[in-house]
């Protein structure tokens, strides 16, 4: 049940994050304005891309989280390894593909042109592909309960390194951080950090050791810390 509560509130609190961002985004900053301190346009990007990573990890979490809700509150569900399976899979490629845009929205505050830190967006998105293509393998067997740690490291070796790229091109960002405080890519920095301490013992030893999966807890709590900050900071 306690399982069950915290899901439906992380999935209400980050469409809630989402709505507002959109409207945010769709409503602007005068450029006139004399309270605005950082330009309308930064505003609309970080809104913008808030928009796309809180919509980003509804639409993937909830593939998961659903079946999940179901399972706790009832016991069992039709199909319950299938789309329990099939959750995780989906999740696994959108959350992937989430810090490709959180990396850019970091470089697109601060940076123009990208500039250096343009290489590691490349060397991020060449490995979210790699890692797409190893998850949508059969030998994954997403949809039974058996564990199978062979493949659950394979798969989350590259998600390790877009982790720590991540990390490297956040600091970078810190280091050089004019349009908004330090302190507003630091609890970023350190809620992807949390994040993937939480997430990779439970991706490898999960099906093993279910006990784990209670780390998903304070992993989604990072998130919501994450969506929060671009959000509301």
């Amino acid at each position: 049940m306690g399982e069950a509560g915290f899901s439906i509130i992380y999935l209400v609190y980050a469409i809630i994050l989402a709505i507002i961002m959109k409207k945010k985004y769709d409503a602007g900053v005068p450029d006139s304005s004399p309270m605005v301190v950082i330009p309308s346009n930064l505003e609309a990007y970080r809104y913008g891309f808030g928009f796309l990573l809180a919509a980003l990890l509804v639409g993937g979490d909830a593939f998961h989280l659903i079946p999940r809700i179901i399972v706790n509150l009832k016991g069992s569900m039709p199909k319950q390894d299938f789309f329990l399976g099939l959750g995780n899979l989906i999740s696994s490629i959108t959350m992937t593909v989430f810090y490709n845009l959180l990396i850019a929205l970091g470089d697109t505050l601060e940076f123009h042109g990208c500039e250096y830190n343009f290489l590691i967006e490349r060397l991020i998105l060449l490995l979210t592909i790699i890692r797409i293509l190893i998850i949508i393998l059969p030998w994954n067997k997403w949809y039974t309960n058996e564990p199978n740690r062979k493949w659950a490291v394979i798969r989350n070796v590259p998600f390790a390194m877009i982790g720590v790229l991540t990390v490297v091109g956040f600091l970078k960002v810190i280091s050089y951080a004019l349009n908004y405080p330090v302190s507003f890519y630091v609890i970023i920095l350190i809620t992807v950090i949390l994040s993937f301490m939480f997430y990779l013992p439970v991706a490898i030893f999960g099906k093993e050791k279910p006990k784990l999966g209670m780390l998903m807890i304070p992993k989604t709590i990072c998130y919501m810390i994450m969506l929060s900050v671009i959000c509301f900071y």
